[in-house]
């Protein structure tokens, strides 16, 4: 074994990070050992989520691997450009090295730059658009807040523009927004002459999400006054377990007009690159979600990427066609300098950067900024923007300003006090024999979520603990089967229609069979135990699986340990799935590491976009 995997080896790199570096190293004929090292550095760092390695700032996990890498960076890619791996953007080759020192798997570099090309030739204009007809709806729409209405801004782009990027934290309207977006739609076409331009057809409309539970999330938010269908993207696109690459693509696009997507941050970057491929030109692309929540568990931060660093810069043009919007050149100026939290405790990001960033996604891109969910003194709405801005002090002052069973430490005792409260009511109802509905609508109104899959203070634990409590209460948990048992799918089912992240609970259906049952808002659906897709019990689940949920209550669990893992965003993505209460249980050095903690997500997308010439 050389030196290089050596090293791989002695610090716990994957068996996909040294089988990876032993292929280049053959590809290198032992010639270059920086380049097969780098090569397993790459690896690991797409394994923590980065699109590509940026030699000039190395994740902190990688940064102990460098002993036989070159001191410099300038140094390092002349060492790499060496070897026969690794080409220019636009080479064949297996690695891609960038003049910024950005290093990419080949797909990896392709499924970026074909999202940036894809996202600058969408910042158009629609062909047709009834002005006065839209900002008579946007009139109409009484919204009582003081200054700019973002909601209204955020439709007007979507009506307009060909991409419109719409970023907002927990109850800020997103909802409220795609309903607004759907009901203009059908306004514009209402009339003859709009419809005939379109040649005489209605407008054809989709609605997405990532996944399955945040599809049906939204499914039952706008069931009430649409009756349309919300898919997965896998399933809009026709992906499969047998065809990866989808049934839609540049050559059979989607037979859409408008394609409306939530819970966009969950995208990683080679999903929206089959999606962009499968995008008609003429359509419009809708994206909402929150940037700053955590991104797709796959490599990639597309919405985060798109949002960093502003508010929205607006044209003349746009202001002038959009009266109703009171938009003032001046003040949006202003919210430039304040768009987002990493803007205000930094200033990394100049302002000409900023310029530049917003220059690009003129008028189609909105932030939202009022929450309507949260008001200003609630515990959930202050926690998650002093989360947000770094602030651990103001986070931990305000943990202790409420009632004592906010804040506990991750003992097994609190660990238990909290299980037997939270779930007090579900429990009731199942032993109370109540309907499945009302069974699953106890189970969803608490939910723990946990940092880690594993350890002492994980899913794992919380689960087990749970099912020994049980247990004493004379449930029958050491089955496989019990009535009862909550679970979760962990493996799409297309036959089945069931999806990763969906919940349902194990009962007893009106024959008295033992059933997993599940409710997605249009009514239950009951599933034999042998068609069930992969599962597991789901007492507890990670905050990355909670992602597109939200519950009444939660409780945050965070190990008595830092952990790589633990940092801001998935702090903040755990608030803001609480509707009404939260606890926590962690240590102050582990609130405060976690609180301090960023993970950034290395991304060469700004890069690409300014890469190309405007439309």
């Amino acid at each position: 074994m050389t030196e290089s995997l050596n090293l791989l080896r002695q610090h716990g790199f994957s068996e996909l990070a040294c089988q990876f570096a032993r292929f280049i190293e053959r590809k290198e004929h032992h010639q270059h050992p920086v380049v097969s090292l780098t090569a397993g550095l790459l690896t690991e760092a797409m394994a923590q989520g980065h699109v590509c390695l940026n030699l000039r700032h190395l994740p902190d996990t990688l940064h102990q691997l460098t002993d036989l890498i070159p001191d410099s960076a300038d140094s390092w890619q002349q060492q790499l450009r060496e070897g026969r791996s690794v080409g220019h953007p636009g080479d064949y080759t297996p690695l891609i090295l960038t003049n910024e020192g950005l290093l990419y798997l080949y797909r990896y570099w392709l499924d970026e730059r074909d999202v940036a090309q894809a996202i600058r030739q969408r910042l158009q204009a629609v062909d047709e658009l009834n002005l006065i007809q839209l900002n008579n709806d946007l009139a109409g729409w009484h919204n009582p807040i003081a200054g700019i209405d973002w909601q209204k801004v955020a439709v007007a782009i979507a009506l307009s523009r060909r991409l419109a990027v719409i970023s907002g934290g927990p109850g800020t309207g997103k909802t409220t927004i795609v309903l607004k977006i759907l009901q203009c739609l059908e306004s514009q076409y209402a009339d003859n002459v709009n419809l005939e331009q379109h040649g005489g057809d209605r407008l054809r409309i989709g609605l997405a999400a990532p996944t399955g539970k945040a599809a049906a999330r939204l499914q039952q938010s706008i069931s009430r006054e649409q009756n349309r269908e919300v898919k997965t993207l896998h399933r809009l696109l026709g992906i499969t377990e047998h065809n990866d690459q989808g049934r839609f693509n540049a050559e059979r696009p989607l037979p859409l007009d408008v394609l409306i997507i939530d819970e966009a941050s969950m995208i990683d970057i080679s999903l929206m690159a089959k999606l962009m491929r499968a995008m008609p030109e003429k359509a419009r692309l809708i994206l909402l979600g929150d940037s700053q929540q955590l991104a797709s568990v796959e490599s990639g931060a597309v919405l985060a990427n798109l949002s960093e660093g502003q508010q929205g810069h607006f044209s003349d043009d746009f202001i002038e066609q959009f009266p109703v919007l009171e938009l003032d050149p001046l003040s949006l100026r202003t919210n430039v300098k304040q768009s987002s939290p990493q803007a205000q405790e930094s200033e990394e990001i100049s302002i000409s950067e900023q310029s530049s960033t917003q220059a690009v996604l003129t008028d189609s891109f909105v932030r939202l900024q009022h929450s309507y969910r949260f008001a200003k003194d609630s515990l959930i709405g202050q926690l998650a923007n002093t989360v947000n801005l770094g602030q651990s002090d103001a986070a931990i002052n305000l943990l202790q300003s409420q009632p004592d069973s906010t804040w506990l430490l991750p003992d097994e005792s609190s660990l238990l006090n909290t299980l037997a409260s939270g779930y007090q009511g579900f429990i009731e109802a199942v032993e109370k024999r109540q309907s499945a509905q009302q069974i699953i609508e106890a189970f969803d109104q608490f939910r723990v979520l946990a940092a880690l899959k594993q350890g002492p203070q994980s899913v794992t634990a919380v689960n087990r603990m749970m099912s020994r409590y049980l247990a004493q209460r004379g449930w029958r948990t050491t089955q496989t089967y019990y009535t009862g048992r909550p679970i979760m799918i962990t493996q799409n089912d297309y036959r089945q229609q069931l999806f990763n992240g969906d919940i349902g609970v194990i009962l007893r259906d009106e024959q008295g069979q033992l059933k997993a049952c599940f409710y997605f808002g249009e009514g239950l659906r009951w599933v034999g135990l042998n068609r069930l897709p992969s599962h597991e019990t789901v007492f507890a689940m990670t905050v990355h699986k909670s992602q597109g949920s939200e519950f009444d209550a939660i409780s945050i669990l965070l190990p008595d340990e830092i952990s790589p893992i633990l940092n801001r965003e998935l702090l903040y993505t755990a608030i803001t799935r609480a509707r009404k209460n939260l606890s926590l249980l962690a240590t102050e050095q582990v609130l405060r590491h976690t609180i301090h903690s960023r993970h950034q997500r290395e991304s060469g997308l700004q890069q690409h976009l300014h890469s190309f010439p405007e439309i």
